[in-house]
């Protein structure tokens, strides 16, 4: 394939992904907030451990069917482009997706002073993990400071974290490994 067909598959997953992800979003917010929550449920259910167990089996089931849903779109595209894109490599990328940007961000306010610095080893490591916590969390920061919403980061991770799935997956060794055992 060539480059500029493999980054029109690329961009086109994306697109596809993200239109996913925001109707998978809608469709959670009218029928598990509007519908059940407010009308079901109500004011019928105030103790914390039934409302937390309710809100995450409601995620659970919602971000389980985006994922499936951007899977499949994603491998349809590629399916389409004449590719043959294997599912779990896919589906972890695109579960992993959002957890990514949560710890990217989480990196961005890392309260550094806690370690302390009365240890000599830690007064030399602690420097580069502020280094590298500050270079894995600079788009992150970049996007912020455009003014850009925080919620587009998590409906682009799903997308993104499923091409990265497939993409970065050893694929040809695990076939190989199979075979040999």
């Amino acid at each position: 394939m060539s480059q500029k067909d493999s980054i029109l598959l690329t961009l086109i997953q994306i697109a596809v992904g993200v239109f996913i992800t925001l109707i998978g979003c809608l469709i959670y917010y009218f029928v598990f907030n509007k519908l059940i929550w407010q009308i079901f449920i109500n004011d019928r259910i105030t103790h914390g451990f039934w409302v937390g167990l309710l809100l995450l089996i409601s995620i659970s089931l919602s971000y389980g069917l985006i994922i499936v849903c951007v899977t499949e779109g994603t491998r349809h595209v590629g399916r389409h482009f004449g590719y043959n894109i294997p599912f779990k490599p896919v589906c972890s990328g695109a579960f992993l997706g959002a957890p990514a940007i949560v710890g990217l961000l989480a990196l961005r306010n890392v309260p550094w002073e806690i370690f302390g610095t009365q240890n000599i080893i830690l007064t030399i490591i602690l420097p580069i993990f502020k280094t590298i916590a500050f270079l894995l969390s600079l788009p992150i920061r970049v996007w912020l400071l455009l003014g850009l919403p925080v919620l587009m980061l998590y409906v682009l991770a799903i997308p993104i974290g499923a091409i990265l799935g497939y993409r970065l997956s050893d694929i040809d060794n695990i076939e190989v490994n199979a075979q040999e055992t």
